[in-house]
């Protein structure tokens, strides 16, 4: 008898500790939200980075008369995001930081980044990424250069028209997640850098091509899907590992450089700098 009673008082202890534990984890998990915007008033140029550990990003276009509307959600008391905005005469600045790394763990996933941007100002944008599904939208956006790093992520990038402004570089890279970027013609770059780590990635170089700019295309131990208008010429300059396997259907060889079938009647040629560690990397001209 007394046995029992000493298991029964040991799991009424034990239950004790343990309700109280998992009533602070809970605590640590509500989730909350902040929320802010910045009239336009004068600013015709915003320089915009946001950060985020793990959870969802989303960016897209916004209100007109709004310079931007941020909206985060986010788990976790020890968990809350970084915003900072400065405005200096016709320029803004713009940093948003989530690490999340007690936020959004095994227990959740509610971390939620949401920034709409006004189309009437000029964005020199940052986007740095972690764990989470990451929709970036930049059609009908401002976009003066463009900066995204997608760690382990799934991460989709949209330009689906002509960009509103001349756009100096952009500077992609995927980690080990899974990145699909399109309407790459429409971004009217001076430079397309990608860097691509373990993971998947798919570029789309559809779009209205106003601008012919320079492309640099590294990758590592993954795997790069890549379509190419055909109403453009295509040269691929290629420097590759004997372990790389490179595929480039309709594309005819001379030495190290591919060459695509209309190149000689294209008004537009586009070449492209490829750099392959031993991951696969398929071209397709259509």
């Amino acid at each position: 008898m007394y046995k029992h009673l000493s298991v029964l008082a040991f799991l009424v202890v034990f239950n004790s500790g343990c309700v109280a534990e998992v009533e602070e984890i809970m605590s640590e998990m509500e989730t909350s939200r902040l929320t802010q915007d910045q009239p336009l008033e004068d600013t015709t140029e915003i320089k915009a980075s946001v950060n985020l550990g793990v959870g969802s990003l989303e960016i897209s276009r916004g209100d007109s008369e709004k310079l931007y509307d941020l909206r985060i959600d986010y788990t976790g008391e020890k968990d809350s995001p970084e915003v900072d905005f400065k405005r200096s005469g016709n320029s803004a600045v713009l940093k948003v930081e989530l690490e999340g790394k007690r936020g959004s763990s095994w227990l959740n996933n509610d971390n939620k980044i949401n920034l709409e941007i006004s189309p009437e100002v000029d964005i020199d944008a940052s986007f740095t990424t972690g764990v989470g599904e990451n929709i970036v939208d930049l059609t009908g956006l401002k976009i003066a250069g463009l900066e995204l790093i997608n760690g382990v992520g799934n991460t989709e990038i949209y330009m689906d028209s002509i960009n509103r402004a001349s756009c100096r570089i952009v500077d992609v890279t995927n980690g080990i997640g899974s990145l699909e970027m399109t309407g790459i013609g429409n971004f009217a770059f001076s430079d397309f850098n990608f860097t691509g780590g373990i993971g998947e990635s798919t570029l789309d170089f559809s779009g209205e091509w106003n601008t012919i700019g320079d492309v640099e295309i590294q990758v590592g131990l993954g795997s790069l899907e890549v379509t190419l208008p055909d109403n453009i010429g295509v040269r691929i300059k290629s420097s590759k590992s004997f372990l790389s396997n490179i595929e480039m259907p309709g594309f005819k060889q001379i030495g190290n450089e591919y060459r695509s079938r209309n190149i000689d009647d294209a008004e537009k040629v586009l070449l492209i700098r490829l750099n392959t560690g031993i991951g696969d990397v398929h071209f397709t001209h259509k």
